[in-house]
């Protein structure tokens, strides 16, 4: 490694343990002044999801990919409600690219959450940060389309694989794919 990537390298893992608690942090902040209980999308994404894609759902460079702007336009296209919960429910490993950023943060399994609060959470990311890429035929994720997400476990090539066939769907629909590459 040269000396530059050497010190990004460095900068990025610094930056990355001094967002992670501030984000936990600011997350708990506005739970509590909310009074929300967890129950709720916004809850269980602030206590579940945002210490890794932060509160704004723009991710952490080079760490883990944003959901803002981006996972919206899977429920356009054939599997995509599935791939979205699949990838809750098993969690993901391994590098992605979304545009011309690469990640490779792991992403841990919630398939400990039920199967309504998995919907309300994936419902809650979809329509407050990718409303804009959603068709106007949109319903909300169901608590019955999770359960039926929860038949088959994915292992993290499994899933690599679901988003690689999902994402030439996406490119073939001409889906706008800006933010999304293998």
């Amino acid at each position: 490694m040269s000396p530059t990537a050497d010190l990004l390298s460095e900068l990025t893992r610094i930056s990355s343990s001094i967002m992670r608690p501030t984000a936990v942090m600011l997350g708990l902040a506005l739970a509590v002044q909310a009074g929300v209980a967890g129950a709720d999308g916004w809850g269980l994404f602030v206590s579940h999801c945002a210490t890794c894609h932060q509160v704004t759902g723009k991710g952490v460079p080079g760490i883990y990919p944003p959901l803002a702007g981006s996972v919206g336009r899977y429920v356009a296209v054939s599997g995509g409600r599935a791939y979205l919960i699949h990838t809750v429910l098993n969690g993901m490993g391994g590098k992605i690219q979304v545009g011309s950023d690469t990640f490779e943060g792991d992403m841990a399994s919630w398939s400990q959450l039920s199967d309504q609060e998995v919907a309300d959470v994936l419902n809650y990311v979809l329509t407050a940060f990718n409303t804009k890429l959603l068709p106007k035929s949109f319903k909300p994720i169901s608590a019955a389309e999770v359960k039926a997400g929860r038949a088959i476990r994915f292992s993290s090539a499994q899933l690599h694989a679901e988003r690689d066939a999902l994402l030439k769907v996406v490119q073939a629909q001409s889906v706008d794919p800006s933010h999304d590459s293998k």
